[in-house]
Order: C-alpha cells, then structure tokens, then sequence
C-alpha cells in the first residue's frame, strides 16, 4: 500500500462530498476492473488477486453502515446485485465495528440486504478469540457499543439479534451455540491461526452442500477485498489458507462433500467437540449461510439474469480442486448424460426410450449414469464430458454448474410442480435450457418427492431431440437437423 491509501482514513473528515463521491466512484471503478480480470483466470483460490479496497475503511468509527450502497428497502436488486461483482462490494462497503472505539478486541460484521423487504444477510469476524475446553466454545474478546440511532434505523442488528435462518443455520446460531462474548478476554496480540464456525444444513444433498460452500468462498472473497483498520492488511490474504481451519458446529454426517470445506482451509475440518485446548488467540469467522445464497432468491419465478460471475468462478474453483480440466475437449459425438435413479422419480419405461432414442440419433452416444453409487470427483469428470444433461428434477441437477459453457439442460419436473432453481442456474451459466412436466402415476398419491413419473414416449422423444439438435450446428459441431 502507498502512502496515499494508507492515510485514506483520516483524508475523509476534510474532503467535500462532491469530491469525496467522486474518489469512491474512481476507486470502486478501479477495484472492479481488477476484480473483471482476476476473475477470468481462477481456478483455485491460490490464483486469485484481490486488490483490497481503501474506500472499505470510510466509517469503520463510529462504525456507521453506508446507506448508498445498501439495496434500499422498497427496491429490487440487478443481476448484479445479485449475481456478479456487485454482490460481494455490497458486503465490502458496508461492515460495521461492534466493540467501542477505545477497545483492544475487534469484531467487525459486514452487511447487506438481498431482497426489497428481507432482513439483512450478514457474516462476522473477529481477532480476539480463544477455545475453552470446559465449555466447548469459543470466548471472543468484546467491549460491546450502543448502535446510533440511525444503524437502528437502517436494520443494523445487535450482535445478539444476528439472523437466524432455515434449519438452524446462520450467524445467529453460531454465535448463541457456540461462541461466548467475553469482555474479561486478556487482551493480548492474537496469533497467526483462523478459525471458520459452519453449521450445516444438510449433509448429503448435492444443492444444498453446495449452495453452502459457495457463500462461505464469496465471505471469504470479501475479507480479502477488506482493509481492516486495525491491522492496515486485509482480514485475510492467501497466506492465511495455510493456518486456516473449519470447525463444524452441527452433528451431522460428514457426507459426500465434506473435503470442499478446505477449499480455503488447509488444515483439516474438525469437530466442535474435538478442537484441542489453545491458549493462543485467533482470527474467528462467522460466515454467510447456504440460504443466504442469492441462488435461492426468486426460485419459483423464472428470472432473466444471465452470466454470472460468482457462480462461474465457484465452478471454475471446485474443479480446480479436484484437478479437472476447465478447457472444452469436442468430440465427434454429442455427449448425453441421463441421470439414472433407483429409488425415486424414475421415469416409467425410461430405459427403452432411450434405447429408442440411440436408434433415431446417429450423432449421439448416450450414457446413463447413477451419480448415487460413484465418488463426487467422478460426478464432474462424467459431467465435464457431457452436452447434455438430461433428468427429473432433483438436487443431482445442480450439476449443471460444473457443464461446459453452451451445454444443454433438460429438465422433467413432476406434474404441477413449477421450482425454477435449475432453470435460473442454467441461464447464469450460459447453458441452453429445455422442461417439460411429467405425470403421477396411476395410483400414485401425487408424492413428487417419493414416487415415480409418467412420461408419454412421444413427448420424451421430442423433448430429447430439441434439447439434442439444439447443438447440432453449434461450435464444431455441423449436422443438418432432419
């Protein structure tokens, strides 16, 4: 940092507005430029380059939210807002200090607010925390401060008002299960390790887990775009990964998904109960939530945002971690992946239709793969080699995340059910989206989630080939359509 960043801070009390809005606008331009290009090239976390904003330390005391760049209540976010840069900026320029200004602790928690009328999504951090064994929980050091009048009034929540989301997730939880404010803290210079708090929601369902994931690598995108005042460092940089840890306050499973949490954490996760007695403090973060996730907004509405960023860099990093190709490899044939299961919302009569299927479409080998019984890494080696993908609608579908760019998704929703999470997915990811509703059964009892679907061979076998001949004459590929 140069001398003229460092002394931002103090610069702010004597510019004019006019000037002072002029110089936001400069730097928050140059920031996202930076952001545009690192974007482009991430694979994993360790290749990507954030330059961290010194307009995120204007307010830091009397610690006040900025309102102008807070989404109004009354309004609705962009596409950007909610898929690109934007989003995570939101967060950048709006973190607030709970503890006074005289103290020695830190905690700082950043938010924003997502939809017109929602409360506000936050995430926490602080410098000062240790474990007590006795308690199994940690003890953050904090001199807590009255919140102004117009924090209040901006929906700015106490620490201890911090939200609760669905299955007892979110900031509000952690904080009340697991994390002690402590005053009496001896406040001493705090070590080098980090500390993530997560509590899952569920352990074993592919858009969930990873719906999860997501928000806790866009929190930590934002600690590292972050200039934290106390320190004149990000709250977190790349170095930091190495003696960084997770430590999972739920009782679940571990489940198919569990080695993701070290996407940013070297050290292995960990177990609540099992983190060892530490005398030293360390950095403790209470990260945004899976619902907290914009992918949740509007889901049963169709929306038109296409392109995402944050979700193209979130794709791009799990493959990166399984050390999976991002570059299109063609072949000659298009690839049709269909999404085998055998428990539940099978399609009756599914495997003669595809045979039928192989027969008409001489320039299509199709595969029919049950993601239930091979390894999450082999999932997205499948789907990597894929074009199209092709199943009743379920969490395995969030797959369409890791499809290369122009591929096809096809969707069979049971009857009367109209969830939109795979088709908004499709669109930000730059997929070409087909659907058609399936039947219950003949005495079925309309249980979408736990029966079978009836699908007429004819309609199967249109809605397969449009989402097939769709690509027919895309890139490479040069075949006549009938």
């Amino acid at each position: 940092m140069n001398a003229a960043e460092s002394d931002w801070p103090s610069r702010l009390t004597s510019v004019p507005f006019g000037k002072l809005s002029a110089m936001l606008v400069i730097a928050t331009s140059m920031l996202v430029a930076q952001v545009l290009f690192s974007f482009d090239r991430r694979l994993v976390f360790k290749t990507v380059e954030f330059e961290p904003s010194p307009i995120a330390t204007w307010g830091w005391y009397p610690c006040s939210p900025q309102p102008a760049n807070a989404i109004p209540r009354g309004s609705f976010p962009t596409c950007a807002e909610k898929f690109g840069h934007q989003y995570l900026e939101k967060f950048r320029d709006n973190l607030i200090g709970y503890c006074t200004s005289d103290s020695s602790f830190n905690l700082t928690c950043f938010h924003s607010r997502m939809l017109s009328s929602s409360e506000l999504d936050s995430f926490c951090f602080g410098r000062s925390a240790v474990f007590d064994p006795t308690q199994k929980r940690f003890r953050l050091g904090f001199h807590p401060r009255t919140l102004s009048k117009k924090e209040t009034s901006e929906g700015i929540p106490q620490i201890n008002a911090l939200r609760t989301y669905w299955y007892e997730t979110g900031p509000g939880v952690i904080f009340k299960n697991a994390v002690t404010l402590d005053s009496s803290l001896e406040p001493t210079k705090s070590g080098s390790n980090f500390t993530i708090l997560i509590k899952r929601e569920i352990a074993d369902n592919t858009w969930h887990a990873l719906m999860e994931i997501w928000p806790l690598t866009m929190t930590i995108d934002v600690l590292r775009m972050t200039m934290d005042p106390a320190t004149s460092a990000p709250f977190f940089e790349v170095r930091d990964a190495k003696n960084t840890r997770v430590v999972i306050v739920d009782n679940l499973d571990d489940g198919p998904y569990f080695d993701l949490w070290t996407l940013f954490a070297e050290r292995p996760p960990i177990r609540l109960k099992d983190v060892p007695d530490r005398a030293e403090l360390e950095s403790l973060t209470v990260p945004l939530p899976g619902s907290s996730n914009p992918m949740w907004s509007g889901e049963w509405e169709p929306h038109s945002c296409v392109q995402s960023d944050l979700l193209r860099t979130f794709s791009q990093r799990i493959l990166g971690f399984y050390k999976i190709g991002t570059q299109r490899q063609h072949s000659e044939k298009l690839i049709l992946t269909f999404l085998d299961r055998k428990k539940n919302r099978r399609i009756h009569e599914s495997s003669s239709y595809l045979k039928e299927l192989q027969a008409m479409l001489p320039h299509v080998e199709i595969q029919v793969v049950d993601f239930s019984i091979i390894p999450f890494s082999e999932q997205l080696r499948v789907v990597r080699g894929t074009d199209i993908l092709v199943g009743v609608h379920g969490a395995r579908l969030t797959h369409g995340l890791f499809l290369k760019e122009n591929s096809v998704m096809v969707e069979i929703p049971p009857e009367n059910f109209y969830h939109k999470g795979f088709r908004n997915l499709a669109g930000l990811a730059g997929h070409i989206y087909f659907s058609a509703h399936g039947k219950a059964l003949n005495g079925t009892k309309g249980d979408w989630q736990n029966e079978d679907v009836a699908f007429e061979k004819e309609r199967f076998m249109e809605l397969i080939q449009v989402g097939v001949k769709s690509l027919y004459n895309r890139g490479s590929w040069n075949y006549d359509v009938n």
